[in-house]
């Protein structure tokens, strides 16, 4: 008799191997997300312009201002993680965002600032992430261990360099996230168009000084943010970078060219800290919760990401978290 696999089956082991390699070599506290544990959460709002609307019926893209809930973040496995590595080194942070329809219920978009992600699938995910474990005496990872993958999976080095060239950031406010996965805009008429976003920060870039470097605790943008949107509101445009023929839709690991066609398409502003942070920080950010009018590319690395955060979820919630808890 023979035997089919059944599908389901396997996408639980990748996320059961998934789990295994992140709570192993990434630092994760119990209690915690396994990815972007440390973060806080804002109370804002998001409006669209008139040419994303003519690109789309999502309801949160018509213009109208919609109320939503920001977490900023740092990616590092550990809540206690630094948010720079050096004075000219940063880490790897998030911008996740629940937009509320204007219908009821709600649509969430997680986006890093890293310009590549390293891995195309769920098994080169996690073999990344095995690759990156860190040794019990010199607490690094092995350089040696990161090379052989590289050397088998070439592509993953624009997304490995992306990670370690990225500079020591003066604020969230100042960095630029980008949504990395591509979408499709659907219109009124049923055309499909791919593309992919980015958040463009209105203060625009700017890097830690020396000085900074000398004087800044190893976390401080959490203290930072929270002290300038207590000053002014603080806001990042959303660009749509819109896709030409033959340009990759299902891997995440290339980027298009710079070139290719940019569209305004809102305003994202948040102007207070969220009353209740335990609420945000028990919420999910899941990229492929997206309303009508917008849908998922084939994108492998984009659905895996939703059953990895779902099960994230389950876990950190049966957990209980260390008595001295991050900021």
């Amino acid at each position: 008799m023979s035997h089919t696999p059944n599908p389901a089956s396997g996408d639980a082991d990748r996320v059961d191997r998934a789990m295994l390699a992140m709570e192993q070599h990434t630092g994760v506290v119990p209690g915690y997300r396994r990815a972007h544990p440390r973060g806080v959460g804002f109370r804002g709002h998001f409006t669209a312009t008139a040419e994303a609307a003519e690109l789309s019926t999502a309801e949160h893209l018509q213009g109208t201002p919609v109320e939503t809930v920001v977490r900023l973040s740092n990616a590092a496995g550990s809540p206690y993680a630094p948010d720079r590595h050096s004075a000219t080194r940063g880490n790897v942070l998030g911008l996740a965002v629940r937009f509320a329809l204007p219908s009821g219920g709600h649509s969430t978009w997680g986006a890093p600032n890293i310009p590549n992600f390293p891995a195309a699938t769920p098994e080169e995910f996690i073999d990344i992430t095995n690759a990156q474990r860190r040794g019990p005496r010199t607490g690094r990872p092995s350089l040696l261990r990161v090379l052989r993958h590289v050397v088998r999976h070439r592509h993953s080095l624009p997304g490995l360099k992306g990670i370690t060239g990225l500079p020591a950031t003066e604020s969230f406010a100042t960095t630029r996230f980008n949504g990395l996965h591509a979408y499709y805009l659907v219109d009124a008429e049923g055309r499909r168009r791919p593309f992919r976003y980015r958040w463009i920060p209105d203060a625009g870039p700017a890097e830690i000084t020396p000085e900074d470097d000398r004087v800044l605790p190893p976390q401080y943008l959490i203290s930072e943010i929270k002290q300038r949107v207590a000053q002014a509101p603080v806001s990042w445009t959303l660009v749509f970078q819109m896709a030409e023929e033959g340009d990759p839709l299902d891997n995440v690991t290339r980027q298009w060219p710079e070139e290719r066609p940019r569209i305004t398409a809102g305003r994202l502003v948040i102007d207070r800290l969220h009353e209740d942070q335990e609420l945000v920080e028990g919420s999910v950010f899941d990229p492929t919760n997206v309303p009508p009018g917008i849908e998922l590319s084939g994108d492998p690395i984009l659905h895996f990401r939703s059953k990895v955060y779902s099960e994230s979820h389950s876990r950190r919630t049966g957990e209980s978290k260390p008595r001295i808890r991050a900021e």
